[in-house]
């Protein structure tokens, strides 16, 4: 298991991708300018849906292959 942190970041962009093996996968650009994966293996395709442009999350990630931040979680943030 990858050790995992908490990016706190508005989606920017969402782009939805194909890899060589024709699976689905999201890349996500933070406002910050970091950059998040999303794979179905990480975070059910289902759950896509609920990241959408304009809205603040908490993200967990864990660093994948070339430093990459891999999405494991998220949930929206919510400001009272």
């Amino acid at each position: 298991m990858n050790n995992t942190q908490i990016i706190k970041g508005t989606i920017n962009q969402k782009w939805e991708k194909k890899d060589k093996n024709n699976n689905d996968y999201l890349i996500l650009k933070l406002s910050d300018e970091e950059t998040l994966f999303v794979f179905p293996r990480k975070v059910s395709e289902e759950r896509w849906n609920w990241l959408e442009e304009g809205k603040e999350y908490n993200f967990t990630v864990e660093e994948g292959r070339n430093g990459n931040n891999l999405l494991v979680d998220f949930e929206i943030e919510v400001n009272d």
